[in-house]
């Protein structure tokens, strides 16, 4: 399949090996995305629920009110996206509006479009958390599915690179031009 292997160096082969498994989990990223995105929300529900229960219990004397609701709803949001994954998305989708309406709507109201980029990434913002409000389920597979797009291609343009590039397989040991200047010590 590969005639010219046996010419590769080792980093070569390990770029090879790293391209093609980056390229497989990007297909399977793809393919899987409902599992996929599914199994992540609930580890990471796993782990802020362990986080905020280990914290509460270490801090519980000297936490505020406040923090001890933060806490309680942070817990509950948690075991709520062990159940229902795609709510963890309408949540997302909230909080991304609750960060970019205000921002937006303070630059539209001082009339201060001198930062653009920061309008068109609140405007963007705005966009997203609609999508995630509006179709959850949906918005939580096309994440996953661009991160195996984006997974899927790098992995190709690596393994394209490493096949079109030139590599020194063998080195002669008068070639070093380490200690060019060692004339005058």
């Amino acid at each position: 399949m590969f005639p010219n292997l046996k010419n590769l160096n080792l980093k070569t082969k390990t770029l090879i090996i790293i391209s093609l498994s980056q390229t497989a989990a990007g297909i399977i990223f793809i393919l899987g995305s409902d599992f996929i995105g599914s199994v992540a929300i609930r580890l990471a529900m796993i782990l802020i629920m362990a986080f905020c229960i280990v914290n509460i219990k270490m801090t519980y004397m000297y936490l505020t009110t406040k923090e001890k609701i933060s806490y309680t709803i942070a817990v509950s949001a948690s075991v709520l996206g062990l159940f229902k994954p795609e709510l963890i998305m309408l949540i997302i989708g909230g909080f991304l509006l609750f960060l970019t309406i205000p921002s937006c709507f303070n630059t539209i109201k001082a009339k201060d479009y001198s930062d653009i980029v920061m309008l068109v990434i609140n405007v963007s913002g705005i966009l997203i958390a609609a999508y995630c409000i509006i179709n959850s389920k949906a918005a939580l597979n096309t994440v996953i599915i661009i991160i195996g797009i984006i997974l899927t291609v790098t992995g190709c343009l690596s393994l394209y690179y490493t096949f079109t590039t030139k590599t020194n397989t063998a080195s002669e040991p008068g070639d070093s031009n380490g200690f060019e200047n060692t004339d005058n010590l």
